[in-house]
């Protein structure tokens, strides 16, 4: 148990250290999670294949199952050593120097599994120390002679199939196939045969049948079989014949030898044909051989030796039959001959043995008999017919195509270039790399070269100097524009990539499926028009004649030149029309359109400019590109980020102001499920920059790669929201200490993401309703902190603050910018929405009385009804987006949003309604006003008979004159002074001659409003007057210190104009007061209440013009400036 629970937890840590390495590798090459998946997947199912090989290893060693394995698949060192043992004698006979050296294959019964060729008296080649090779195996043996070679097989091998099987596999060899044996010759002794034992003959027919089937289907080659028969000796008058033979032909061993002839019968296999062929051959030769010298007994012996051989037919038979006997698996097979061999005794001390016979006569008449010599004769002949009838073949059908290639009749003479291009085009196509026309290609290339040459003898053309073309290029070079001077790199690029395969010679097909050359770096110029093919044609004939190679080398200089002539290399990034910018309003369709980034920095664009560079780095062939060029595109990534970062931060300014209107349920829930336009413009952004690697990536893209996984998080508790998770924290830490990222390390920012995301749902949820979308706008401008759209702000400036505290990033700020937009989103949307909803609010509460049916109210009715319907508007549903001061209407906003009420509707208000009627009856104005008017007037009883005690109290001071004068001395003086305090009461005065006069004077507060001073003079006098309530106490202030000087200038205008005229600027007049203190405290407090008093007046007249002023809405007319549409109201975005 505890091994098995180790092994789990030891399987466990693998997969997850393995996990761990994909995990790192992932997040520094950029891998998406499935692709990093997948190497994990494949990592883990290789390391289990090799535990699992690893376990069957070990199980087969632990179990010694490797044994049987062993036995199964291994070869025993038996057989290694027979196949070892066949090579070496096999490679002997295979020698070149020795030419094709015949072997067989001998194979037959002998007593105690003993050579058959022991016996052999004839010298034997294979110990003579140069093909050394020793008979140690009894299975198989080599003997190698003078002129040909045996392999014996023992009859022992076909009782072991295994044996069995390894000789027909080494037989069947790819050596053997190529140098097969002669024939197969199988040995038979005499007394087998005549013993009648027909169950050995069947038993040995068919294991010889078996063994030759599958040599010869492994061979693919039917070799012929022999059959030899020896012993025969034992034949009576075989010895006599032999000897007499022996005799008679100079030492010349007889052989009976029988070659079956006979067609093969389907129905009957038997000996008859070959028995009568003996016994011709044995009675040709009794004829040749019988003389006198011979005794009764051996001619009669001799004469009977044919009949003898009919003993031997059924035995034959049985054999033949066997061997022969068709069957469905393989093919038929036959006895191509049987010979009869014996031992002869010539002399007490020599004899001729079987194996004498057999190497010296009968293999060497097998090797030239007719069997053989036929069997080689067919496979030759087959062979060369099939090589001639080939070769013909061959040359025949070349020899048509050969003629029809051109299709030209004769006498025919057509100088067109339509025809001489659609000549060499046929050339060029079929002939040249096609093996059919190899017989007639030189006759077939003279023709080519003739259609060429006529081509260029045919066409009328002048060439262009090369510095004429140079010069000519850069001065189109020079005036073009950036994209129009890639194009001519690009063209001159293509030329020279072109001019390289004219001068290897390709075809006119290949060089039309190039780009070309530019017209003004062709070398020909043409005075005709003619097809852009012959054009080719003779432009390749050009260059392959007149130094092509240095035409080449000159613009190669060019376009080096032209490369390095912008250090920048912004004709390579330039705008390319097939590839389209990416524009801001291709994600917000209402926006300018002036923002947009290059198509060129896109993958598409990527992948066209490393086209164009390859093509340009084709061009210069062996030579080098400019290290610098070469520099510039290697470094693309670092500049395409560049250009990613300068777009992101241009559409967060173009963002910055922009207002959304209106949004459908789907785009709503878009911003829930991230595929709002802000997502959608992050993932283009993250998709297009995925193939650059983390430690490529600049610290403004790894920040990003991690704030777009950020926002890619769902917002469900689910498991897969806690993988997604735990992946983002992972990866903020790894990038963190690979990268110095600087994004926050803690799990803060995700609970901040959380919790923002929470407010966004809750925010689109309250907008998807139309009474939770009012309250959500109008509780937002009364500045509720409960607020879902105030909650929505708060969280994302707490997420964008715990998240981006320590980044310093410009282009991570526009990132935020840009995702804020979505708050705006929502907040213009309810904006809007209860700009709608007020509008039809407006029309079903106010418009709609205009169109009822109840026509029976008087014009002011009418004007009073509607008033009440506006003022219950604006206490309803208007309540919250707007305010009535007494400057007028004021619009209230959240983040500088508010309804957009049309200019029309505010002047309405601002004129008719007034900011008292919107409150309660209670709390209105004019109450207010009528009960401060009813209290101001009890104040003012009061205050006036309060007055009215102050003013009835009198105050006396006693007044002694003086004599006035007149300083400077102008030669008229003053008689005499009259001062006079008038009053309600009464008059006081006192009169003076300019004597020392004196008088009481009674002053009551209020009630005395002038005092004069009348200064008589000798023919006239003039009067200097105090007026109103203060006129007594202005006269005690003036004279407090008992005189004061009255100037000219403050008397009336009679008086002043007189006394200027006799030159008088001032009068001194003398008073002196007694005690004023009681008079003038009492002033004050009379002064005091007076004030009080003027101030009720004055607010009393104000309330009683305010209740005596005519409403506006009781004023006539104003019906018809009623607007129809308050609110500018959008239709909803698609």
């Amino acid at each position: 148990m505890f091994k098995k629970t180790f092994s789990l937890f030891l399987w466990i840590f693998v997969s997850a250290f393995v996990l761990s390495v994909c995990y790192v590798i992932g997040v520094l090459r950029n891998w998406t999670d499935t692709t990093t998946a997948f190497y994990w997947f494949f990592v883990i199912l290789v390391t289990l294949s090799l535990k699992l090989l690893m376990d069957c290893i070990h199980n087969c060693f632990s179990a010694e199952k490797y044994r049987k394995l062993l036995k199964l698949f291994s070869r025993k060192k038996r057989t290694l050593t027979l196949d070892s043992y066949f090579k070496k004698g096999l490679n002997i006979i295979s020698k070149k120097r020795r030419g094709v050296v015949p072997w067989f294959l001998l194979t037959g019964d002998s007593e105690k599994n003993n050579s058959l060729l022991k016996d052999i008296n004839l010298p034997v080649f294979h110990s003579d120390g140069l093909n050394s090779i020793s008979q140690q195996f009894r299975t198989i043996r080599w003997w190698f002679f003078r002129d040909l070679s045996v392999l014996e097989l023992s009859g022992k091998m076909y009782d072991n199939p295994r044996v069995l099987n390894s000789v027909i596999s080494f037989l069947s060899a790819r050596k053997c196939k190529k140098q097969p044996p002669h024939g197969v010759v199988l040995v038979i002794p005499v007394d087998k045969l005549l013993d009648h034992d027909y169950t050995y003959i069947q038993v040995l027919s068919q294991k010889t049948r078996s063994f030759i089937e599958q040599l010869s289907s492994h061979l693919h080659h039917n070799i012929p079989v022999f059959l030899v028969i020896s012993g025969c000796e034992h034949i009576s008058g075989y010895s006599a014949l032999a000897k007499k033979n022996y005799q008679k032909n100079n030492k010349w061993y007889p052989v009976f030898w029988a070659t079956n002839k006979s067609e093969t019968n389907v129905s009957e296999y038997d000996s008859s044909y070959i028995l009568s062929s003996l016994k011709s051959n044995i009675t040709t030769s009794i004829c040749h051989v019988l003389d006198d010298t011979l005794s009764d007994q051996e001619k009669n012996e001799i004469l009977l030796f044919p009949d003898k051989l009919d003993d031997l037919k059924h035995s034959l038979d049985v054999f033949i039959s066997t061997f022969s006997i068709d069957n469905v698996f393989f093919s038929q097979t036959e006895i191509s001959g049987v010979c009869l061999s014996g031992e002869l005794v010539l002399s007490k001390d020599k004899n001729c043995s079987f194996a004498d016979v057999l190497i010296s006569k009968i293999l060497p008449q097998i090797q030239y008999s007719e069997v053989i010599h036929v069997n080689k004769r067919r496979i030759k002949m087959s062979l060369k017919s099939a090589i001639v009838m080939t070769v013909l073949c061959f040359v025949g059908y070349s020899a048509y195509c050969s003629y029809h290639v051109y299709d030209i009749s004769p006498g025919s003479v057509d100088t067109s270039h339509a025809f001489l291009t659609e000549q060499i085009l046929k050339y060029e196509d079929k002939v040249r790399s096609n093996i059919l026309f190899f017989p007639f290609k030189p006759a077939l290339d003279d023709k080519y070269l003739f259609f060429r040459e006529s081509l260029r003898k045919n066409t009328r053309f002048y060439t262009s100097p090369v510095s004429w073309r140079v010069a000519e290029y850069k001065k189109k070079f020079m005036q073009a524009s950036p994209s129009e001077k890639r194009e001519l790199i690009l063209s001159l690029s293509s030329s020279l990539i072109c001019w390289d395969k004219m001068i290897k010679n390709e075809s006119l097909s290949d060089l039309t499926k190039s780009p070309g050359i530019h017209e003004s770096l062709k070398i020909t110029r043409p005075y005709d028009k003619i097809s852009s093919i012959a054009s080719l044609a003779i432009e390749r004939d050009e260059i392959q004649k007149n130094n092509g190679s240095n035409n080449i080398d000159v613009f190669r200089n060019l376009l080096t030149e032209l490369i390095q002539s912008d250090p920048s290399y912004s004709w390579f990034v330039s705008e390319y029309v097939n590839i389209p910018a990416v524009k801001i309003t291709d994600f917000w369709e209402d926006e300018n359109s002036s923002v947009y980034l290059s198509g060129m920095w896109t993958q598409p664009g990527q992948d066209k400019l490393h086209h164009w560079y390859e093509n340009i780095k084709e061009a210069y062939g062996r030579d080098t590109i400019p290290e610098a060029f070469s520099s510039f595109v290697q470094n693309l990534d670092e500049s395409r980020q560049e250009h990613f970062r300068q777009f992101i931060m241009a559409v967060a300014r173009e963002r910055k102001n922009s207002h959304s209107g209106l949004m459908n349920p789907l785009q709503l829930t878009n911003i829930i499920y991230n595929r709002s336009s802000e997502h959608k413009f992050f993932q283009f952004v993250d998709d297009e920059l995925h193939n650059i690697p983390a430690s490529s990536a600049q610290d403004w893209l790894s920040d990003f790669r991690l704030l777009y996984r950020l926002f890619s998080l769902k917002v469900d508790n689910g498991i897969k929201r806690q993988i997604e998770q735990f992946d983002l924290m992972l990866r903020i830490y790894l990038i963190s200490v690979f990268n110095n990222s600087q994004m926050n390390r803690t799990p803060d920012h995700v609970t901040a993401w959380r919790d923002w995301q929470n407010a966004l749902r809750n925010a689109v949820n309250s907008e998807l309703h139309t009474a939770s979308s009012v309250e959500l706008i109008r509780n937002a401008m009364r500045s509720d902190p409960k607020n879902k759209l105030e909650l929505l702000f708060d969280e994302f400036k707490k997420v964008r603050s715990v998240i981006n505290s320590n980044n310093t990033e410009p282009v991570i700020d526009s990132v935020w910018d840009i995702y804020e937009r979505q708050n705006y989103q929502l907040l213009d949307h309810a904006v809007t929405y209860m700009g709608c909803w007020v509008d039809e609010q407006w029309k079903n509460s106010v418009l709609s009385q205009l169109n009822s049916s109840e026509h029976n109210f008087s014009h002011s009715e009418m004007q009073g009804k509607i008033y009440k319907n506006i003022i219950g508007f604006l206490n309803g549903p208007a309540n919250g987006v707007l305010a009535i001061d007494p400057e007028g209407v004021r619009l209230l906003s959240f983040r500088g949003r508010s309804i957009p009420f049309s200019p029309s509707f505010i002047s309405f208000i601002n004129d008719i309604v007034s900011p008292d009627d919107l409150i309660d009856v209670q709390l209105r104005d004019r109450t207010q006003n009528k009960d401060d008017l009813i209290n101001v007037q009890g104040q003012l009883d009061v205050l006036d008979q309060t007055l009215q005690e102050v003013e009835s109290q009198p105050y006396k001071i006693t007044i002694s004159s003086a004599p006035a004068t007149i300083s400077g001395s102008p030669g008229i003086k003053p008689t005499g002074t009259t001062l006079t305090l008038e009053c309600k009461t009464g008059n006081s005065s006192i009169r003076s001659m300019n004597f020392a006069d004196s008088g009481i004077f009674t002053w009551y507060p209020g009630r005395c409003h002038s005092v004069s001073i009348d200064i008589l003079f000798p023919d006239f006098s003039t009067t200097y007057k105090f007026t109103g309530e203060t006129a007594w106490i202005d006269f005690i202030n003036k004279f407090s210190d008992g005189e004061d000087e009255l100037m000219t200038k403050d008397f009336s205008p009679e008086s002043r104009s007189l006394l200027e005229s006799m030159g008088i600027k001032g009068i001194l007049v003398r008073y002196k007061l007694s005690d004023t203190s009681d008079l003038s405290q009492g002033y004050i407090e009379w002064e005091q209440l007076k004030q009080k008093k003027d101030k009720l007046e004055n607010l009393q007249v104000n309330l009683s013009t305010k209740l005596l002023t005519k409403h506006s809405w009781e004023k006539s007319g104003w019906i018809s400036r009623l607007p129809r549409n308050i609110t500018i109201c959008p239709a909803v975005q698609e």
